[in-house]
C-alpha cells in the first residue's frame, strides 16, 4: 500500500515542465505532420458549402472581408478554402472592406488563395475595391449602385477600366448572385443580413468568430442560410471541399493538446484514488 501511495503521489505531482513539453511537442508535430483526425461537419457549415457550390460560371460573389490581423488565425483559413471552391466553379468575386486594416490582408489572401492558378484575370474576374467607410447607409450604396459609390479599386485604378466593374450597373443587387460576410463584428452582419438578404432576397453566408456565432443564430437559416463558426467553421469547409489548409491543422493541433491534457487528468485521478487506498 505504501508503494501505491509514492506511486499515486508523483503521479499526483507530476512536474509543469513535462506537461507543457509535451504539449509543445505533440503541436509542433502536428504543424509539420498533420494526422486528419475526424471532424463532424454542422449543418450550418454545409449550407455554406452548398450555397457556394450551387453557383455557376460567370455568376458573381460580393464579399466583405471585414476582419483585421488579430482574428486572421481563424478568419483566413475559411476565405482561402472558400474562395478556392469559387474559383473551381469559375465564379467571379468582388472584394470590398468593411474595416479598416483588411485591404491591406488581401494580398496576403490572395497569396494563398493563387487565383492565377484558375486562370483568373484581375479586373475581369476578380477587383479589389478596398476600404468603405459609413455602416449600413454604405452597405444599402453598394447594393444600389456600386459604381456610383466607387471609383477606384484599392489600387487606384478607375473602375471604369476593370472589366467586371461594367457587369454591375444599377441595381447592383440584381447582379450579385451570393453575398459573403467576414468580420468580428455582429452589428456589420446584422447590417448586410437587413441590406442583402431582407431587401434583395440575396442569398446570404458569413463567417464570424465563435462567441458571435449565438448572435447570428436567430437570422439562420431564414436570413442567413449558412454561418462559418471560427477556426472550427473553417476545418469543417477545409474538409468538405477538398481544399485542405490551416484549419485542419490547428483543428489537429486543438485535439492533439486536448488528448495531452485529457491524459494528465487521467493519471493525476488515478494517483489520486492510488493515495487515497494507501492512506485507508
Amino acid at each position: 500500500m505504501g508503494e501505491n501511495g509514492g506511486i499515486g503521489k508523483t503521479l499526483m505531482n507530476l512536474p509543469t515542465w513535462l506537461y507543457f513539453g509535451l504539449i509543445i511537442l505533440a503541436m509542433g508535430y502536428i504543424t509539420l505532420y498533420p494526422l486528419g483526425f475526424p471532424i463532424p461537419i454542422s449543418d450550418q457549415t454545409r449550407y455554406v458549402y452548398a450555397a457556394v457550390d450551387e453557383l455557376q460560371p460567370g455568376d458573381i460573389f460580393f464579399v466583405d472581408m471585414g476582419y483585421e490581423s488579430g482574428t486572421i488565425a481563424f478568419m483566413e483559413p475559411g476565405m482561402v478554402a472558400i474562395f478556392r471552391h469559387a474559383m473551381t466553379n469559375g465564379v467571379k468575386l468582388v472584394i470590398v472592406s468593411s474595416a479598416v486594416e483588411s485591404p491591406m490582408l488581401v494580398g496576403r489572401l490572395m497569396d494563398k488563395v493563387k487565383p492565377e492558378s484558375f486562370g483568373y484575370v484581375y479586373g475581369t474576374d476578380w477587383v479589389h475595391l478596398g476600404y468603405f467607410a459609413g455602416g449600413e447607409p454604405a452597405y444599402a450604396s453598394l447594393l444600389g449602385d456600386i459604381n456610383g459609390l466607387v471609383t477606384e479599386d484599392y489600387q487606384q485604378t478607375p473602375t471604369s477600366q476593370l472589366p467586371l466593374m461594367a457587369e454591375l450597373g444599377a441595381p447592383t443587387a440584381d447582379k450579385i448572385d451570393l453575398v459573403g460576410i467576414w468580420t468580428a463584428g455582429g452589428d456589420v452582419v446584422e447590417g448586410w443580413i437587413r441590406q442583402a438578404a431582407v431587401k434583395y432576397d440575396l442569398t446570404f453566408i458569413t463567417e464570424v468568430n465563435e462567441m458571435m456565432v449565438p448572435t447570428i443564430l436567430p437570422y439562420y437559416p431564414i436570413n442567413c442560410d449558412g454561418i462559418i463558426n471560427g477556426g472550427i467553421g473553417a476545418a469543417e469547409y477545409e474538409n468538405l471541399s477538398g481544399f485542405a489548409g490551416e484549419a485542419i491543422k490547428l483543428s489537429d493541433m486543438m485535439t492533439m493538446g486536448g488528448l495531452v491534457v485529457l491524459v494528465f487528468l487521467i493519471l493525476g485521478n488515478i494517483g489520486f484514488l492510488m493515495t487515497k487506498g494507501g492512506k485507508s
